[in-house]
């Protein structure tokens, strides 16, 4: 074989696997742009989605008790499909309505005071289970205990919370 021959051959071994690691590269981005896609359209379904199984319970919100209904959905407020590592944060929000023994036995805990200015922000999807005329209340001291944020009212054994997890 001569030195050209030996040139040829290994110029062209060089182009086929630069041809193969370009297509390779190609076809990840391509892909990850599909998973991508994939990714952003199941968190807005999981988002869109309200929620009525008993997720909440006295331990992770307490006072709620044995409640009978419930309404409630997830917002990612960070980019939840993204590949970097590290925790993707989580808010949920609930609509509960209180058995009336756990509205008066939370409203005794608690000195409870109207909210002043504007309502909280119930989020687009629970609105319907919120119904109009509703006064929310709050509790300072239960705010500084900390736990979840809280709304209280106390006359239609209604509350409304909403919390951050990672």
């Amino acid at each position: 074989m001569t030195r050209r021959s030996v040139l040829l051959t290994l110029t062209a071994a060089f182009g086929v696997v630069l041809l193969a690691v370009c297509g390779g590269v190609f076809w990840m981005v391509r892909s990850s742009g599909a998973q991508e896609g994939d990714c952003a359209a199941r968190i807005a379904a999981e988002e869109a989605e309200i929620h009525t199984d008993r997720r909440w319970d006295a331990q992770d919100v307490p006072g709620i008790g044995a409640y009978p209904e419930i309404h409630w959905q997830v917002d990612h407020p960070s980019f939840a499909c993204s590949r970097a590592p590290g925790p993707t944060d989580r808010r949920y929000q609930a609509v509960v309505r209180l058995a009336d023994a756990d509205a008066r036995a939370l409203s005794a805990a608690w000195a409870w005071t109207p909210v002043a200015g504007t309502a909280p922000e119930v989020w687009p999807g629970l609105t319907a289970y919120v119904p109009d005329g509703v006064r929310w209340h709050r509790s300072v001291d239960r705010d500084a205990a900390g736990g979840p944020e809280l709304r209280f009212d106390p006359q239609r054994s209604l509350v409304l919370f909403t919390v951050a997890q990672s």
